[in-house]
């Protein structure tokens, strides 16, 4: 293995150790607790940047699902996986700048997302439309339950507030 494959394996590794120990003992749902505004700027980017690489390669997988374009879910849910936080080059001081800001919870789920995203990847590879729709599903999941848990600043309609007006 190269430097930069053994950099990749290595925050794998720890992203499922990680997921391992939440597999464990399910994460329960906790008030809210933002972690934008505790990320240094660098950190910030960064993760916009993976968000918006997420959000757009989404829209891409879900129009494959629709025409049973393998190749495309493939692909993007590669994209997707290849985005990891912790397999990007990160300094020293941003891995612990990232470790202070994020929960151990927010990075079990991250980890666990883009291994969902491999999963995907996979499942299109062998053409197997139900696993694609079940694993998009996940991701899906995946990104409302981290919206909801660590990211009500910037989706507001997860942290379980009504707008005004609104009554049931």
């Amino acid at each position: 293995m190269n430097v930069k494959q053994n950099k990749t394996f290595a925050a794998y590794v720890i992203a499922a150790a990680i997921i391992s120990a939440f597999a464990i003992k399910p994460v329960e749902a906790k008030e809210a607790d933002p972690i934008g505004p505790k990320l240094t700027p660098r950190l910030k980017q960064m993760l916009s940047e993976e968000m918006l690489s997420v959000k757009q390669a989404s829209k891409q997988i879900l129009d494959g699902l629709i025409v049973g374009d393998h190749s495309l879910v493939a692909t993007q849910a590669q994209q997707i996986h290849d985005s990891f936080i912790l397999a990007r080059a990160l300094t020293e001081q941003d891995k612990k700048d990232l470790t202070k800001a994020a929960p151990p919870e927010f990075l079990a789920l991250d980890g666990q997302f883009h291994v969902t995203a491999k999963k995907l990847s996979e499942a299109a590879l062998h053409k197997d439309y139900e696993l694609q729709r079940f694993y998009y599903s996940r991701l899906v999941d995946s990104c409302q339950t981290c919206h909801t848990q660590f990211a009500t600043d910037k989706f507001p309609a997860f942290s379980g507030a009504q707008p005004e007006g609104h009554s049931h």
